[in-house]
């Protein structure tokens, strides 16, 4: 009797012990961000990429986040000799005067701590949001200085500014605000706004609005963040600007 309490009791700890390794396993892929953002070591020659941005940058929506947002993605296509960290906070604006500005954030100040060699920069959707957009010329002006505080850092970065990505109508709707208030002509403006700053500023232009132009299958599920192909579609365009310019 004894033995068989004893056997009893062993099983109860050894599947008591799985289940608390599975939840560890669940609680890192629900809160990847955190584990890829800053736990790859930066190497003495790597060259820091820092990815900056909201929604997209981050991963929201991507399947099998933890292995197939841009960020890490891209840290994949570029391999040794670069670290990529993601800097991505969901639900972010560039506008100071948004309803949830970036650099507010306490990882805006990590991403410049970080002091990255090359900076790829990515908002807009949210800014268009009924409640964010005024004008082109107030995005403009606010941005303008967000990526000013990249390009002044001291380790001097190549800045790479993309466009967002082109949001979709779904449930059959054509035409008004999209999914979480987004407005599809405010971010044509975005679009436009980006690409005279980059000029103004002499910055490289990824213009993942093209990019993601025509293929709505990377936007299933709410037509504004796109799938693990959507993501891989990004970080392919990244990369073909990093490394071939």
């Amino acid at each position: 009797m004894v033995k068989q309490k004893t056997k009893t009791r062993f099983l109860f700890v050894i599947i008591l012990l799985v289940m608390v390794i599975s939840s560890l396993g669940f609680l890192a892929t629900f809160m990847g961000a955190s584990t890829i953002r800053y736990d790859n070591k930066v190497k003495g020659n790597d060259i820091r990429v820092a990815a900056v941005g909201d929604n997209i940058t981050y991963g929201f929506g991507v399947v099998n986040w933890y292995k197939k947002n841009y960020p890490i993605t891209l840290q994949n296509l570029l391999g040794t000799g670069y670290n990529v960290k993601n800097f991505g906070y969901s639900g972010r604006t560039a506008l100071t005067t948004g309803d949830n500005p970036y650099v507010d954030e306490k990882i805006y100040q990590k991403s410049l701590n970080y002091l990255p060699n090359i900076v790829v920069i990515m908002f807009g959707t949210n800014d268009s949001k009924v409640q964010n957009w005024k004008s082109k010329e107030e995005f403009k002006e606010q941005y303008r200085k967000l990526l000013l505080s990249y390009i002044q850092l001291e380790s001097k970065p190549v800045v790479y500014l993309c466009t967002p990505a082109t949001p979709y109508y779904v449930n059959g709707k054509t035409e008004g605000p999209m999914k979480f208030n987004i407005q599809k002509d405010k971010v044509d403006e975005v679009v436009e706004a980006g690409k005279e700053l980059a000029d103004e500023l002499d910055l490289k232009v990824i213009d993942i609005n093209e990019v993601t132009k025509n293929h709505r299958q990377w936007f299933i599920k709410d037509g504004i963040h796109p799938n693990a192909d959507g993501a891989k579609a990004i970080a392919n365009a990244v990369y073909d600007a990093i490394t071939i310019g």
